[in-house]
């Protein structure tokens, strides 16, 4: 109490200003029509902007919800796609009966770790073997292709980077279908080089580079890249061309993993085995 009465003392003044004013605030505002019309306009401008913010505040937090979400419906949308059917088309009676089956099929996943500056790049995605994942599929985001699964756990799988050392994956020429292997010789995170193309091909910088579609990891089509330079080692008959690649990893963020459905059927024949 004696606290109280100290307060009041020594503030008492000011209370007693701040009160005043406060009143006779509130008497102008709601007894003088054009002062309560500002009023009103004001506090609903001031409202309004504090709202903004808050709201902004609220869809900064909400994002990664959001892009979780976008990024399920965009795997959904890619299985739909004519890319992703295998078509058995049978010609009976010069009439043509086209059916098509689901070959491939896409889950979409989160990258968690990644690395680009080392020899042997990998990254880590919040996928496994409980969503269906298994080695050799293949990872790429909308910007294009990214790596290869190689090992797997319950909820977790490695990914191994395009730009690793031991990577290979069959790529073409899209103007010309000349291809070859994409390898990474460990010198620019930006660039790969593209191995097996004959001297006789007719190549042109700026060629798309994109996926041969020659393996059960990844459909053809897909992008890689483009021809940045080109040149012939004296005494070899394939040229060695640097790809531009199309995507920039260190940003890879939302990834997607690409299932093979007609995987196992195709090693089997290969292998020279029965169905």
């Amino acid at each position: 109490m004696r606290n109280l009465i100290y307060l009041f003392v020594r503030f008492g003044g000011l209370l007693t200003f701040v009160g005043l004013e406060l009143l006779c605030l509130y008497l102008v505002v709601n007894f003088n029509r054009k002062q309560n019309q500002i009023f009103v306009h004001s506090s609903n401008i001031v409202a309004g902007s504090l709202y903004e913010r808050f709201n902004e505040v609220v869809q900064f937090w909400n994002l990664s919800e959001v892009s979780d979400s976008l990024a399920k419906k965009n795997a959904q949308l890619m299985a739909e796609m004519s890319e992703a059917k295998f078509r058995e088309t049978i010609l009976l009676d010069s009439s043509r009966n086209e059916q098509t089956q689901q070959r491939y099929t896409f889950m979409e996943a989160k990258v968690i770790n990644n690395s680009i500056n080392q020899h042997s790049n990998n990254l880590t995605i919040n996928r496994g073997r409980k969503h269906g994942l298994r080695p050799r599929m293949g990872v790429f985001d909308d910007r294009g292709i990214v790596g290869i699964v190689r090992n797997t756990g319950r909820h977790y799988s490695n990914v191994m980077s395009i730009l690793h050392k031991e990577c290979r994956i069959s790529a073409a020429i899209r103007r010309n279908n000349y291809f070859g292997s994409i390898v990474w010789n460990g010198s620019h995170p930006r660039y790969v080089t593209l191995t097996d193309i004959p001297k006789h091909a007719k190549l042109l910088v700026g060629d798309t580079v994109q996926t041969s579609g020659y393996s059960t990891i990844f459909p053809a089509g897909m992008m890689i890249g483009r021809v940045d330079t080109f040149w012939l080692e004296p005494g070899s008959n394939f040229y060695t061309i640097n790809v531009a690649l199309g995507n920039d990893l260190s940003r890879s963020k939302y990834v997607y993993v690409v299932n093979d459905l007609m995987r196992e059927e195709i090693e089997q024949v290969e292998q020279g085995g029965d169905e």
